[in-house]
């Protein structure tokens, strides 16, 4: 067994000792040392200089940290985690509303959702779907404040568009949907397909002036 003592510019303190099968084991400061082996006959020898005759020796960088491994594979999935509070209540919103004075009105985009009235008798025309794109499912109101028995809406399809599975009759006209005969009637269209629309109507109880 032997013990070398030597100087760097950091401090190094090196014991090399030679073990049964050729094993050399190493304790230094630095992050890393040099060995040296034989390749004739496996001896090895501490390299200060971090170098080696490479045609008779064969270099090992010993502290080295090696290349990492390939990842793990993914583990189970976590059980569910607690619900959440319940959120605050919603606020409550008003529809809105629109009154048609004119004597025939063509339904817009923005009709969408309200509730269009009128003190008169209007026509009102629901435009095909290439000149106005109506979601399907889309609702709108219609009501009658008339108040006399005279005052009647009219609901009549423009071209292409039917209503209740009309749009044409025999002499090939459009065919109105109207209230029902009275004051204070109501009615809802509802847009069921790309050029087709139901109109839902009932007379009011109070269908009758006092």
């Amino acid at each position: 067994m032997f013990v070398k003592k030597f100087a760097l510019p950091a401090l190094v303190s090196a014991v090399v000792a030679l073990v049964a099968g050729g094993v050399y084991a190493v304790n230094a400061t630095p992050a890393n040392i040099t060995v040296c082996a034989a390749k004739s006959n496996g001896a090895m020898r501490y390299s200060a200089s971090g170098g080696c005759k490479s045609a008779k020796e064969t270099k090992l960088l010993l502290g080295q940290q090696g290349p990492a491994g390939p990842a793990g594979p993914v583990g189970p999935a976590g059980a569910t985690g607690p619900a959440g509070a319940t959120g605050a209540a919603g606020s409550m919103t008003t529809q809105s509303f629109f009154e048609v004075k004119t004597s025939s009105y063509t339904l817009v985009l923005a009709d969408a959702g309200k509730f269009l009235f009128s003190r008169s008798s209007p026509t009102i025309v629901v435009p095909n779907n290439s000149v106005v794109a109506f979601p399907i499912g889309t609702r709108i109101d219609i009501g009658q404040l008339g108040a006399t028995s005279a005052n009647i809406i009219f609901v009549n399809p423009n071209g292409g568009v039917t209503i209740n599975d009309q749009a044409v009759n025999s002499a090939g006209t459009a065919v109105s949907q109207t209230f029902d005969r009275g004051a204070f009637q109501i009615g809802v269209l509802v847009k069921v397909g790309t050029n087709e629309w139901l109109f839902l109507r009932s007379p009011d109880e109070n269908s009758s002036t006092s």
